[in-house]
């Protein structure tokens, strides 16, 4: 509980699926302040935007859950803004984050960057070892970029910026839009629904033959704080300089 008191944390997404439970428990673990930048105020997408927010803030922490996500449908749909809104949000975020000495950043990455043909369950060493489903690639090379450049600022500045990778999400408060929804609330919808109908059958998109982990959102909230409280180990290369 102490580690939180004092604590100024911007957690970006804070109103979505995985944040707001994620400032829920912040608020459970009486953290100092919490300041979420609504997307009506602040596009993540613009740079003076970012900088204001972080002026309104002025967080020791940033936790980066912002995202434009959806379900295969989705992806297929807007490939280019799925790549060019997480791109340009994570990149600008961690940098303006380095540049005005936030304590620390805490990127939120996704499974979707995996290879298409990686064993379940996965392993870490899988990351790199090919190039991703083709359908979510671009939104899942974009979130990647994020452990890259998280790894650079760290090596070359000595920043204290980690990359979390969760697994795919469910539970409370998930997105039900059949256009837009994940594997598992799209499920729920399609059976609930057959239900009512009468139906004995759904359909289902694919072969039956793909394998996922998941992950319950409150978990993924959990461990995000826990991840939030692992120390800075790699010093700066040029010490001093920042």
């Amino acid at each position: 509980m102490g580690y939180w008191a004092g604590k100024r944390v911007m957690v970006t997404g804070g109103a979505g699926f995985l944040g707001s439970v994620v400032v829920r428990k912040l608020s459970q673990l009486n953290c100092g302040e919490i300041f979420v930048p609504g997307s009506a105020k602040y596009d993540l997408r613009c740079r003076e935007d970012i900088r204001r927010a972080i002026h309104d803030a002025e967080p020791n922490m940033i936790i980066h859950l912002a995202a434009r996500v959806g379900g295969i449908g989705a992806n297929r749909a807007h490939p280019a803004e799925y790549f060019y809104d997480n791109l340009m949000m994570g990149v600008q975020l961690l940098h303006e984050a380095w540049e005005t000495h936030v304590s620390k950043f805490v990127a939120v990455g996704t499974v979707c960057s995996y290879p298409k043909y990686t064993p379940v369950p996965f392993q870490e060493d899988e990351l790199w070892n090919g190039y991703p489903e083709e359908t979510n690639a671009p939104y899942g090379l974009a979130k990647k970029m994020l452990l890259v450049q998280s790894d650079a600022y760290r090596r070359q500045h000595g920043y204290n910026s980690i990359f979390l990778l969760p697994a795919n999400l469910y539970g409370p408060g998930d997105n039900f839009d059949l256009e837009s929804s994940h594997v598992i609330p799209a499920l729920i919808r399609k059976c609930e629904e057959a239900k009512q109908r009468g139906e004995d059958a759904i359909e289902v998109w694919g072969d039956g033959s793909p394998t996922r982990e998941f992950l319950y959102v409150e978990d993924a909230a959990e461990g995000n704080y826990f991840g939030c409280r692992t120390l800075q180990r790699q010093p700066a290369s040029e010490p001093g300089k920042r």
